[in-house]
């Protein structure tokens, strides 16, 4: 019987780390991603096997939670399942835990689908996953996705983004990761190594492929900050909610010193 839930130790390698040496947000969206492909490939479904079906997974939701910041070459426990789902269901979710002693420090989830050999949406049933895979009940994050919407004015344009080769995946279009690294990069450095980060939620609506010029827009609102990326035609590719604390996130070593 394939194992509900993939785990593996990670080090939070300085290419993961802010300017603060911490584990950054596109650092954990890299490893949720890393987990997740680790996880598939393990449950037959990776990346060559739903080529060979003409199939590829395709990211259409994400989020996560920084509860406290792991520290360059801190090793946190990482685990990753998929949750519950029919064979009917276009739209699927998967959990992410990156943990301290056993304590969420990051915690996240993506919405997920298949698109199949015509370009169209297909149900999970097809996607080859393990019948007998035991869905666990629990979830990273309750929640269901926000309903992110792009009502950003003109005037809040805030830079343009040409899509880089090195930005291109391997259905060949722009890597979900990229857009989270473009998304932070509406904010300074200080901004970002100051830990304030408490959560990040992101829409992808349309794919942008190599040589596409994108226009970002960021609005501020509390301490809410919403960003949108638009194609040359206007369509939105992507909108995302970043929300800030007031007060600096801990560090996941001084949270482990204060509970223990």
């Amino acid at each position: 019987m394939p194992d509900p839930i993939f785990q593996k130790e990670i080090v939070v390698t300085p290419e993961l780390c802010d300017a603060a040496a911490c584990l950054s947000p596109y650092g954990a969206f890299t490893v949720f991603q890393a987990l997740a492909s680790e996880h598939a490939e393990a449950l037959g479904v990776g990346g060559a096997a739903m080529a060979e079906r003409g199939e590829f997974w395709l990211t259409a939701h994400v989020r996560a939670d920084f509860l406290a910041r792991p520290r360059m070459m801190q090793t946190v426990s990482a685990k990753t399942w998929a949750e519950k789902c029919s064979v009917k269901d276009f739209r699927c979710y998967r959990s992410y835990s990156l943990e301290e002693n056993g304590a969420p420090v990051v915690v996240g989830k993506t919405e997920w689908a298949i698109l199949g050999p015509d370009h169209k949406i297909v149900p999970f049933g097809s996607s080859g996953f393990p019948q007998d895979y035991p869905f666990p009940e629990s979830s990273a994050i309750p929640e269901k996705p926000a309903r992110l919407r792009d009502n950003l004015a003109e005037d809040t344009f805030c830079c343009n983004y040409t899509v880089r080769p090195t930005d291109i995946d391997l259905g060949q279009h722009m890597y979900y990761v990229a857009y989270v690294r473009l998304i932070l990069d509406c904010f300074p450095a200080a901004t970002l190594a100051g830990g304030k980060i408490r959560s990040m939620e992101i829409h992808y609506s349309a794919p942008c492929f190599e040589g596409e010029k994108l226009s970002v827009f960021h609005q501020q609102d509390g301490l809410i900050h919403r960003i949108a990326v638009r194609k040359e035609d206007g369509k939105t590719a992507v909108i995302a909610s970043v929300l800030f604390t007031d007060v600096a996130i801990p560090y996941a070593d001084a949270l482990l010193s204060t509970r223990l």
